[in-house]
């Protein structure tokens, strides 16, 4: 007995020293809007940073929720990775954040500051104690502990991807009012009023600061939007690459110039043309989750996509078709049934958006010369994909023929591959028929990306026992991806557009 009572007393000093820890982080991430005031004064990187720490802090509180969420319902899924599982609760966790969030919009605009703080006051109390033992032992950053196995390769790839993310920051769009922005982004207003909304609420605490907020909601789609999309992308590639080649494969992506041109033309392009990847993942994802609650964050995807443009419709009874008939053809039919039951949230969501943004739907019929232009320019300005189109050769090869003799030395899961595929094919198809967006940006890149490393797959698993030609090999690759990406460039842009945002000092009031 007196042993027992010993172990607890313990047990609650470790929550009590848990709980004041945390409590003391949180808020003092959450009073950043309040503490930024002092730093008006101080140069324009500072308060940058500042801002990008506070939307970090936003993403652990969507993986915290994601994360609350799966405790709730009982959702015990299989993940490929560690970074999965952060990607799909931050996924999950924002899109809930989302509807919510449309819930406080909906009071009077005096009231949504109040809901702010008091609905993170709540959150964070209840976040800071520990309510099971669990909480204590697992942190967020513990998930990251894949980057411990990395070797010296991989890590030197990693850090040159992040800078490269770093300084690709484009040129920031300044306006005088968040409504200006908002038709920059969205000029033909097909961006569902649900996500700007969401947007409103999340960055309420900065609205007081004209030049803060513009700043910080531009940052958004840059952090938030290219983050997402190139973690999704990572999660994406572990199904059939190794961690080196899934990391060659980021940076590829980040290297192109294309990554800079593509935000210059069109910077909401971080946004609108990054779906098309959570929605092949999403399906990959949950098939392999080996839960049929799964289908909540299918749904909520696809309710996500919708809000971005209604047109995305399309993707979600053919994913969801697909799904039944083919990638879950092992399951039960209760399985199964239960699968699309929990998709029906996301699902009665997208009609309802749907249905009140069909007057902005513009159909593009024929766009065969957009897919052809953009994958041209592409594999130009990145020479990296000009091995893409052997990648889709051996993909038809593998895919078609019974034979496995030309690919002794590659094993794709055929299951993920016939995903993979089948969601390529059907951004391709609704890109040529319904929504030419699905061809431009980065869609046509991620996918450029992906059939690049097959080849590169078949040479190091031909070469496996011979590790020093592969390192040659792989360094042969990180300097081709570095030779045209203009870095340079990215630099000087960065530095003028710092530049030109710092002599920017006078905002008309909102």
């Amino acid at each position: 007995m007196e042993k027992a009572l010993v172990k607890k007393s313990d047990f609650l000093k470790v929550k009590y020293k848990f709980f004041i820890n945390r409590i003391l982080i949180y808020f003092s991430f959450l009073c950043i809007p309040i503490w930024i005031q002092k730093t008006l004064d101080m140069n324009l990187v500072v308060q940058s940073t500042i801002l990008v720490t506070y939307m970090l802090f936003m993403g652990g509180q969507w993986y915290l929720l994601g994360k609350e969420l799966d405790h709730r319902l009982k959702i015990y899924y299989r993940a490929n990775s560690s970074l999965e599982r952060i990607v799909y609760r931050v996924v999950m966790g924002s899109v809930l954040m989302l509807l919510l969030f449309n819930l406080f919009a909906l009071f009077p605009s005096t009231w949504v500051s109040y809901l702010f703080w008091i609905f993170f006051s709540i959150v964070g109390i209840f976040y800071s104690w520990p309510t099971r033992g669990k909480i204590i032992e697992e942190t967020m950053v513990g998930q990251f502990g894949e980057i411990k196995f990395l070797d010296s390769f991989e890590k030197t790839v990693l850090t040159l991807s992040l800078l490269t993310f770093v300084i690709s920051l484009p040129e920031i769009p300044l306006f005088q009012n968040i409504e200006a922005l908002k038709l920059y982004f969205d000029s033909n207003e097909q961006v569902s009023v649900l996500f700007w909304n969401f947007l409103t609420v999340l960055y309420s605490p900065f609205s007081q600061y004209p030049k803060l907020y513009n700043l910080i909601w531009s940052f958004h789609f840059y952090f938030i939007g290219l983050g997402i999309f190139l973690l999704t992308i990572y999660s994406l590639l572990r199904y059939f690459y190794s961690r080196r080649l899934s990391i060659l494969g980021i940076f590829a992506i980040l290297s192109t110039w294309s990554f800079s041109r593509i935000l210059a033309d069109d910077y909401f392009a971080s946004i609108s043309t990054t779906t098309s990847v959570l929605w092949v993942w999403s399906i990959m994802w949950s098939t392999r989750s080996g839960t049929y609650r799964s289908g909540l964050f299918t749904g909520l995807v696809g309710a996500y996509l919708c809000m971005i443009n209604a047109i995305n419709i399309v993707l979600i009874p053919v994913g969801l078709f697909f799904t039944y008939k083919l990638f879950l053809k092992e399951k039960t039919g209760w399985f199964k049934k239960q699968w699309l039951k929990y998709n029906l949230l996301g699902l009665f969501i997208s009609l309802l958006i749907f249905l009140n943004e069909i007057k902005y739907i513009d159909i593009a019929f024929n766009n065969i010369d957009v897919l052809l232009n953009s994958t041209i320019d592409s594999i130009y300005k990145k020479a990296f994909f000009t091995i893409a189109p052997i990648g889709i050769i051996l993909s038809l090869i593998y895919r078609g023929t019974k034979s496995r003799l030309l690919f002794t030395y590659v094993n794709f899961d055929k299951n993920k591959f016939n995903e993979v595929l089948f969601g390529i094919a059907s951004i391709v198809l609704m890109g040529i028929f319904v929504l030419p967006d699905m061809l431009r940006g980065f869609s046509i890149i991620w996918i450029l990306a992906f059939f690049s490393l097959i080849p590169i797959e078949w040479i190091f698993q031909s070469i496996s026992r011979l590790r020093s030609k592969r390192n040659i090999i792989y360094v042969m690759y990180i300097l081709v991806c570095l030779l045209d990406s203009h870095l340079e460039s990215r630099f000087r842009i960065i530095g003028k557009m710092f530049l030109e945002i710092e002599s920017f000092k006078y905002f008309i009031q909102l």
